[in-house]
């Protein structure tokens, strides 16, 4: 092929990639915004990658988070997606003093767009559509709103491969090398999985999974391909499912019900109607408003909508038309949720699909559909003479449009424009436009109408009522500094007043900490009340963070420039220390009143429930600390007779101990934490985080990786 070839195919992506950062240009060409001004992100997703980076930065890929609850597992939590190959190289950018750097995070929110809208290109470009009509469908999709607004980083990220999964879903069955095709397409969907978060991934699966059966049900040959595509994706997949999956079934976990649900429990279906887009939602498809749905909305704007419309005008000529009206249809129904009897129904007779708890995720797939539709619009709309009704829709709806807006000033300016820009389409309809102008005049329009919406959640730096979640970030270095200090003589866990510092200021800030704002926590954890003094004093927490101490014993060491003071706590246990007494808890409540309200002596007394090893009554041991870091403890144990050495660490499968390089059991000590059984004499003793889990996840993840570079390698 020529290099003028080259150039050739290679114009309209170029140009969409810095349409999509001139867009964006907020992020990427100032200083002064950033989108990730909420509190999910900066209360979880940022402390906990800045936690990641932290230790990839040291040349320790961490399985382990120390930093929340006593310790848990970093790819069990699974937000806010510590695998996917997209954020770990986002983290091994450069660090500024040890922190993420907040033009890195604005450039990664960019980068993941400008990926989606390249995706939905390609797959327009695939499917036979103009370069102008894939611009514009790219351009919906990846600065459409819900992706635009979605706030999260991992339902973005798991949103950007669905063009990716269809294009080579379609090649697999259209037989254009069906197979590598076909693993292909299980390996973005399988990526998707890695993204952090379930509920866009899992409808993205339905919709591949309802494809895949009507092909079969069609055409039994293709049987083989589904097979391979189901495969490739559980494969790739498997490296965050097992994890998540086991440490779900330990987990209860948060989903706006007065209290967690575990694993098999049913989450209520009033759930799901709070979070369901309703009926005049649907408006807002092409009108401008205020409005979100859990955090994201559906405005694609109306050039992108008209063209949607123009689109569906095909429908009786072409298949693919037909089944992405199909899929756009069903997708708007989930997403309408509680509104219809569709999702309920879905939800009582599928399994597991309660724990997509957020209907309205499934605008995703509604606005790739409208974006897809809109691809076949325009190809439509240049083939042909204008179709006249097009031309008088756009008329009369910015007329309505401008005439309410002007006739109500106290609406949003948005609407007046939005208006405007109806009249700008009627009019390039009627005007003797090249093809080039008109294709100006459409994007312009189109990206003027997304702009004013996608990027009206963006936080000013230098705006009194903004940056509220971001400051609190960055606040009280100074007592990070001061607890690190400390933590050169002995370990330091920490307990906050998460109304004077945020609750996952151990994660951002490098310090072990008791609590967290996490999903779900393991039901260990929840059991112990690692709010109550006497468990606090159990799991070793050294200090506290507040304006006021949390009870008097505390003894003020520090105060930071926000006026956020560091409380010792001189009752706390060391990090490490032997028992050699067991009181054996007949269940839940009798450990807990044993460890509450009838208080043992933990210098000396444990409790477990079920079997108990047997030690022996002596005094004088001396347990010390040689070193740690989140996935390996080490300790010397001098035991004047057996007994057992505790490490106040949650207890959590996957950690294996030894006791001078022997295999040793770890035993659930005070229903919550570790503890192994050591002979009289000096021993090292190891805790090691090993998870078979991640190792299986990780294996089966390898021979994906392999079976799909198999297929795509080998000859037709």
């Amino acid at each position: 092929m020529s290099p003028f070839s080259w150039t050739t195919r290679a114009a309209a992506p170029l140009s969409l990639l810095l349409l999509v950062i001139l867009f964006f240009w907020k992020l990427t060409l100032t200083n002064e915004f950033v989108w990730f001004d909420h509190p999910d992100m900066c209360a979880l997703e940022i402390p906990r990658l800045q936690f990641q980076a932290r230790e990839l930065h040291r040349g320790h890929f961490p399985l382990w988070d120390p930093s929340v609850w006593a310790g848990q597992s970093l790819i069990g939590q699974t937000q806010p997606g510590p695998l996917f190959p997209l954020t770990l190289l986002f983290l091994l950018l450069p660090l500024d003093h040890g922190y993420i750097q907040h033009a890195f995070l604005n450039v990664y929110w960019v980068l993941l767009h400008a990926l989606a809208a390249l995706a939905c290109y390609a797959l327009c470009r695939d499917w036979g559509r103009s370069r102008t009509g894939a611009v514009l469908a790219a351009l919906g999709f990846g600065c459409g709103v819900f992706l635009a607004t979605v706030a999260w980083l991992d339902v973005a990220a798991g949103a950007i491969f669905t063009p990716l999964v269809l294009l080579y879903l379609s090649r697999s069955l259209e037989g254009r090398r069906p197979y590598a095709s076909a693993a292909c397409a299980g390996l973005f969907l399988g990526l998707a999985w890695l993204s952090g978060h379930h509920e866009v991934p899992l409808l993205v699966s339905l919709l591949f999974l309802a494809i895949w059966a009507v092909a079969v049900w069609v055409r039994k040959s293709v049987l083989p391909l589904a097979m391979v595509a189901l495969a490739i994706t559980g494969l790739i997949a498997a490296l965050q499912v097992l994890p998540t999956v086991e440490f779900g079934r330990l987990s209860q976990r948060w989903v706006g019900t007065a209290e967690p649900v575990g694993w098999d429990d049913k989450i209520p279906y009033t759930i799901a109607t709070v979070y369901s887009l309703p009926a005049h939602g649907l408006l807002y498809t092409f009108l401008p408003h205020a409005d979100r749905y859990a955090d994201c909305a559906p405005f694609l704007g109306l050039a992108i909508v008209a063209l949607a419309i123009v689109g569906l005008s095909t429908i009786s000529q072409s298949p693919r038309v037909r089944w992405i009206a199909l899929a756009t249809a069903v997708s708007l129904l989930f997403a309408l949720g509680a509104a219809t009897p569709f999702h309920g129904t879905l939800y009582s007779l599928l399994p597991g699909l309660g724990k997509a708890r957020i209907p309205v995720r499934a605008l995703h797939l509604f606005n790739l559909g409208l974006c897809l539709l809109a691809a076949y619009g325009w190809d439509e709309l240049r083939a042909r003479p204008f179709p006249p009704l097009l031309q008088k829709g756009l008329l009369l709806v910015g007329v309505l449009i401008t005439g309410w807006a002007i006739g109500h000033p106290a609406l949003d300016d948005r609407l007046l424009l939005s208006g405007f820009l109806a009249l700008a389409l009627a009019a390039s309809l009627s005007a003797q436009l090249t093809p080039t102008a008109l294709a100006a005049v459409w994007i312009t329009v189109s990206l003027t109408e997304l702009h004013g919406v996608s990027t009206a959640t963006y936080s000013s730096r230098y705006r009194d009522d903004q940056f509220r979640f971001v400051k609190r970030l960055e606040e009280n270095k100074d007592i990070a500094d001061f607890l690190r200090a400390a933590e050169r003589h002995s370990p330091v866990r920490i307990a906050v007043k998460e109304d004077d510092v945020p609750i996952n200021y151990g994660d951002y800030h490098g310090v072990d900490a008791i609590q967290g704002y996490v999903a779900g926590v393991p039901g260990n954890l929840l059991r112990a009340e690692l709010h109550t003094d006497r468990s606090q004093t159990l799991f070793a927490v050294t200090h506290y963070l507040g304006k006021e101490p949390a009870r008097a014993s505390q003894v003020s060491m520090f105060e930071g420039k926000s006026g956020v003071k560091v409380f010792a706590n001189p009752d706390a246990m060391p990090r490490a220390w032997s028992v050699h007494e067991i009181i054996k808890a007949t269940n839940g409540p009798d450990l807990r009143d044993r460890i509450q309200a009838q208080p043992i002596d933990f210098r000396r007394q444990t409790v477990l429930l079920g079997d108990a090893p047997t030690l022996e009554p002596c005094d004088g041991d001396e347990v010390r600390m040689n070193s740690r870091n989140p996935d390996r403890v080490r300790l010397t144990a001098t035991m004047r007779c057996t007994g057992m050495v505790i490490l106040a660490d949650s207890y959590y499968p996957g950690w294996q101990a030894t006791v001078d390089g022997r295999p040793a059991p770890i035993w659930e000590a005070y229903g919550a934490i570790r503890g192994v059984v050591v002979p009289a004499g000096t021993h090292q003793v190891e805790f090691r985080f090993r998870p078979g889990s991640v190792y299986l996840g990780a294996g089966m993840f390898l021979i994906g990786l392999l079976a799909t570079g198999v297929l795509i390698l080998r000859r037709r």
